[in-house]
């Protein structure tokens, strides 16, 4: 059975939303209606990835939900179960979660303006502006004396791809390129020494991690691009909403008179 969500959450415009008025009767139970509006909200309460389906396809079985629920709610009815002291707290419960819910979402929808998503990504690009990146060839033993004869190796003139090629062969190592990262994107100890490098530069001491022991050759190094408008613009509405949700939660609790029972700490 499908209900309110468990915890307020942000407004998802469905896919393929219909357009039909939310007033419009779709279907009608033992004379009670159904409308578009009530289809629509259940379909909004759904997880996200079910989201991910279009309105049309998850339609059918949305609107048996829902008849299922009117049945089960108008026997209910007969039953006087509207009339139990538990049903009304739990009716008013959600009453009270339907009206948080909508104030945070429309409250959030209404922050998350075309200049606030402007503006921080604007401010993305000027906290990752002068961000390096580099691009580095590694090869991985699993053995550390294979790793310092490589070493050598390449201390004597040797050729690091020639290195690569025969071990990997000999399955004695692997390893080949790694496209530009920046530091802290991989493995701390991995990155901070190639970090320490210019382009040309390989590592002279094995760098040991959890899978093995690495030589690392830094192939170029730059200055990172700003990324796309519209490549963030998802993860930027994202986090405007995540902080939307908290200065909402904060504004409301300010200057509130909340009193707490200081006897108990938990309900018997």
């Amino acid at each position: 059975a499908q209900g309110i969500p468990a915890a307020p959450t942000l407004p998802v415009a469905p896919t393929a939303a219909p357009q039909t008025s939310p007033d419009t009767v779709v279907a009608i139970v033992n004379g009670d209606k159904i409308t578009a509006g009530e289809i629509l909200y259940l379909y909004q309460t759904l997880g996200e990835q079910v989201r991910t389906m279009s309105f049309d396809l998850l339609y059918p079985q949305l609107l048996q939900s829902s008849i299922e629920r009117k049945l089960a709610a108008q026997k209910a009815r007969t039953a006087k179960m509207q009339d139990r002291d538990d049903v009304k707290r739990n009716t008013a419960f959600w009453a009270e979660r339907v009206l948080e819910e909508t104030l945070l979402n429309e409250t959030v929808e209404k922050g998350i303006t075309p200049d606030a998503v402007q503006k921080r990504y604007q401010e993305m690009v000027a906290t990752e502006a002068g961000t390096e990146e580099i691009a580095v060839k590694q090869i991985l033993f699993r053995q550390p004396e294979l790793a310092i004869a490589a070493v050598r190796e390449l201390d004597a003139g040797g050729n690091f791809d020639a290195i690569l090629e025969r071990v990997t062969k000999d399955q004695t190592g692997e390893g080949g390129p790694i496209d530009y990262f920046r530091r802290g994107e991989l493995l701390a100890v991995f990155s901070d020494a190639a970090f320490k490098m210019r382009p040309g530069e390989y590592t002279t001491t094995p760098v040991r991690t959890e899978f093995g022991w690495h030589l690392i050759l830094v192939t170029d190094r730059r200055l990172a691009a700003p990324p796309k408008f519209e490549e963030v613009v998802e993860q930027i509405r994202g986090e405007l909403g995540r902080d939307l949700v908290d200065q909402f939660y904060q504004g409301i609790t300010d200057g509130a008179k909340i009193e707490k029972d200081r006897k108990s700490t938990r309900l018997n």
